[in-house]
This record gives C-alpha cells, sequence and structure tokens, in this order.
C-alpha cells in the first residue's frame, strides 16, 4: 500500500472517534437507527496513481439512490447505508452490511475500519425521524462495487482532492410552501451531493484538513 496513503488512514483513524461495539443505541420508538459507510481507496488504484499531500492520496465511494416511489432520498446522491433491522447486534453491522448488500463491498472481509463520525438527523421535518451514524472504512484490496439494481442506480469514487478543491460550489434549489429553498452542495459529474450526505462530507473534510 502506498506510504501516503497509509499516513492518511492512520491519521483519520486518530481523529475519528473509536467505534462503540457495546450494541445499539437505547431504543426510542420515535427515531429510527440509520448507518451509512464512507469507503476510501488509494486515489487511481486501477490507474496507480497518488497525491502530493496525504489527504490526495484516498478517494471515495458514492451511491446514486435508484428512483423509488415514497423515497424522500429518491435519485439523491449518498453513501451506502441503510436502517437498522432486528438483527443487527450494533451500528457498524448496520453499516457494514447495508454497504455490502447495495454495493457488493464488504469491509470486514479484507478491508478496516477507522472510526465513526458524529451522528446526524435530517433537517426537514418532512423527512422520517432518522439518526444517521456514519462510519468510515478501508474497502478491501481491488474490490470492485456492484450496484444492486432495486436501490442503487450508480456508484462512483470521488478523489478527496477534487471535492477539497471544488467545495461546496454547488447549489440545490427547491420549491416549497413557504417558498423557494436553496442549500449549498459539493459538485460531482453524477449530480449535487446535498442534505444529510452533504452535512456528513463537510464533518469528515473537516477532519481531513
Amino acid at each position: 500500500m502506498d506510504s501516503l496513503f497509509e499516513t492518511f488512514l492512520q491519521r483519520m483513524a486518530a481523529r475519528l472517534s473509536p467505534v462503540d461495539l457495546t450494541g445499539m443505541p437505547t431504543a426510542d420508538k420515535h427515531v429510527t437507527q440509520a448507518a451509512v459507510t464512507l469507503l476510501l481507496r488509494p486515489v487511481g488504484q486501477e490507474a496507480g496513481a497518488g497525491g502530493e499531500v496525504a489527504g490526495d492520496a484516498a478517494e471515495i465511494l458514492f451511491i446514486k439512490r435508484a428512483l423509488r416511489a415514497g423515497d424522500p432520498w429518491s435519485g439523491h446522491l449518498a453513501f451506502p447505508g441503510g436502517r437498522a433491522e432486528e438483527q443487527d447486534a450494533t451500528l457498524l453491522e448496520v453499516a457494514l452490511r447495508e454497504t455490502a448488500e447495495e454495493v457488493a463491498i464488504d469491509a470486514r472481509q479484507g478491508g478496516r475500519v477507522l472510526g465513526k463520525l458524529p451522528t446526524l438527523r435530517p433537517l426537514s421535518t418532512r423527512i422520517p425521524s432518522l439518526a444517521v451514524t456514519p462510519f468510515v472504512a478501508l474497502a478491501p484490496p481491488g474490490a470492485v462495487p456492484v450496484p444492486q439494481p432495486s436501490e442503487v442506480e450508480e456508484v462512483f469514487w470521488m478523489p478527496l482532492a477534487t471535492i477539497r478543491r471544488n467545495g461546496r460550489s454547488a447549489s440545490v434549489r427547491w420549491e416549497t410552501a413557504e417558498g423557494m429553498r436553496e442549500m449549498s452542495a459539493f459538485p460531482s459529474p453524477h449530480g449535487p451531493i446535498w442534505g444529510i450526505t452533504e452535512r456528513i462530507l463537510s464533518q469528515f473534510l473537516a477532519l481531513v484538513e
């Protein structure tokens, strides 16, 4: 593994919160627990390219959610993940299981979990009451994402250097009962990265700097 990339992983592991494996959070019937995975790999892994600084040595996986009626995140760019199910013992298990199901990459098989980011909730009151916990993991060497068609329309890697360079230079506008709303977003070749995914990504990038 490239030494610059390994330096980056070690630095991120030191800055992320440790993973709690003692069980699921205290049950709240009004809040659904969910978890996502920020999967990392060396930038240009297929081409053997590198970066000039540690953060530039990595790229991160995004999905475009499939169009589904009744899904408030239908068609949005996101990190792979989903809601907790009865058999899940921990939020980490939720994140890794859902990621394996959605993109066929299982960080438990040759990958490495680096830590977690703070739990977030959607800002909109129109969104179901969710508590989303993001985990950061190294993808297994040579892992190739395969989207699960019923849930994921597209999957792609994006260099952190590109995301950091462009910043939140895009925006998303939509009409509400109260009038037009606008939110900042990270641009990508597959559309804007906004909403709770933008907030998670911003938390992560703050640790990269």
